[in-house]
């Protein structure tokens, strides 16, 4: 049996496989005959199967196995000669087939996972110099946290995003912090010391600006009569207290400059002011900015507040920032006359319009009642603005001083005043205290009195000093008699008869 089967595993199984080869070789065009030698080849791999399983197994029954007839065994092999063929493209179609499948596999997974990646991460987008409310609104719409952080920056803006965390470009997945870097402008604190403007253009001056992003530093130009276009003016810092060395970004200043002298067309046409009140005036120049000039002048027969004349003829044309001239009445004039030979009485009483003030002083070169001088000269115009108070000055002559024996000291101040010294005198006077029987206080005496004296001149007044004299005049006392009776009690004492003789 060993000896059957070790030939048939060599010999005969190279025959078979020479067989089948040359039968594929006639009947390869035939789809038939094709399908066959598969079946055929399936049968016969079996066959070789179980022909080997026989050769595995053969030592352990060789001792069982009665031997049959030879005949027998002759007939069973050679009908497995007929029936067994060999498909020798069987395993590469297998290994193909197998290859095909794991490909397909492989393929869908990579295909999933490209769908699944696709759909849980997004491409990110460049956002460095742009806004940061863009880069919430990307963030929002594509599920991405954002994480900010800010710092002072110059190159970028306020609220532009400096740098981010995921480069541009790159995928993140949906649910990720993104993080990125945001500006906050320049430093406000820095310290940017001013340059010197007034040998700097304008051009040059708003370079100086942008280069530092000095925001609160204005650039102002305004027209200037005196000032040619472009050239600097002024700089100015709101706070005062700062010099322009200490200067902070954060302060608010301007730079002034000039735009040249303003230049208008004469597209306004002037109307006709006369008897106009001047309130109309008023608001047509303001509408039209014209730089309205007003004069005063009196007139019969314009009311008080109305246009007499205007400088420019009306239904003529001006610009605007134009000068113009109106003059305006102030009503019927009233002229001051000549008060020369009138007395004072005279002047008060014969001008009602006026209010004349009549004045009389000491003069030591003009005669008493002549006129000296009035405070408004003769054919001025007075009207109802101006004042109308004419003050007239009359002399007095030399002055006369007069005798104040008798007077008491304490009046003499008042008197010199209102006699003299208000009157244009220069009259003053000196105090000497003598003894005398007057009470004290008293004036007794003068250095000159009753006399003309120039119109500076001091005199001397002598006061008593006698403390123990009785009051002058002595006092009176009603219902009382006029003295006791000699020898009662209360008659005076001859010392006390002898003061009062000497009052008297």
């Amino acid at each position: 049996m060993s000896d059957f089967l070790s030939k048939f595993n060599k010999d005969k199984y190279h025959d078979l496989v020479d067989e089948q080869e040359d039968k594929k070789i006639k009947d390869g065009n035939d789809k038939k005959a094709e399908n066959k030698e598969e079946t055929e080849s399936q049968q016969t791999q079996e066959s070789l199967a179980s022909a080997a399983e026989l050769e595995e197994i053969v030592p352990e029954r060789e001792t069982q196995i009665k031997p049959g007839p030879v005949s027998s065994r002759i007939s069973r092999r050679e009908d497995a000669e007929e029936e067994v063929e060999i498909d020798v493209d069987y395993q590469r179609k297998k290994r193909r087939r197998m290859w095909l499948i794991i490909a397909g596999a492989v393929i869908a997974c990579i295909l999933i996972s490209f769908i699944y990646y696709m759909l849980v991460h997004v491409r990110l987008e460049n956002f460095v110099g742009q806004p940061v409310a863009e880069a919430r609104a990307w963030a929002k719409e594509n599920d991405v946290e954002v994480e900010l952080e800010q710092e002072y920056n110059m190159e970028h803006d306020a609220n532009q995003i400096i740098s981010q965390s995921v480069p541009a470009g790159d995928k993140i997945r949906k649910g990720k912090t993104l993080q990125l870097m945001s500006s906050l402008g320049p430093d406000p604190e820095e310290v940017i010391p001013l340059a010197d403007f007034s040998v700097m253009s304008q051009v040059e001056a708003e370079s100086w600006i942008d280069e530092n992003k000095a925001e609160n530093l204005q650039m102002v130009t305004e027209y200037s009569d005196d000032i040619e276009e472009g050239t600097f003016i002024k700089v100015t810092i709101k706070d005062s207290g700062i010099a322009e060395s200490e200067y902070q970004r954060k302060d608010s200043a301007a730079v002034y400059y000039s735009k040249g002298k303003e230049v208008f067309e004469k597209n306004i046409t002037i109307p006709d002011f006369t008897g106009t009140a001047k309130e109309e005036v008023e608001k047509w120049a303001e509408t039209n900015e014209i730089e309205m000039t007003y004069e005063e002048a009196d007139s019969d027969s314009i009311e008080a507040g109305n246009i007499i004349s205007q400088g420019e003829a009306a239904d003529g044309k001006i610009a605007k920032r134009d000068k113009m001239e109106v003059v305006v009445s102030v009503g019927k004039a009233t002229v001051v006359p000549n008060f020369w030979g009138l007395t004072a009485e005279e002047a008060a009483i014969n001008y009602p319009d006026l209010n004349v003030i009549t004045k009389q002083v000491f003069n030591a070169d003009a005669s008493y009642g002549t006129l000296i001088s009035q405070s408004v000269a003769a054919d001025i115009k007075l009207t109802e603005k101006d004042d109308k108070n004419v003050t007239v000055t009359y002399s007095l002559g030399r002055p006369y001083l007069k005798d104040f024996r008798g007077q008491l000291e304490g009046d003499l101040p008042r008197l010199f005043y209102e006699e003299y010294q208000s009157k244009g005198a220069n009259i003053k006077y000196i105090v000497k205290f003598v003894n005398a029987p007057e009470v004290k206080g008293t004036v007794v005496g003068m250095s000159k009195f009753n006399e003309f004296v120039p119109m500076t001149y001091t005199v001397e007044i002598s006061i008593s000093n006698n403390t123990s004299a009785p009051p002058n005049p002595p006092a009176f006392i009603e219902d009382e008699p006029v003295g006791p009776v000699e020898g009662e009690p209360g008659q005076p004492s001859d010392e006390e008869k002898d003061i009062e003789v000497n009052v008297k």
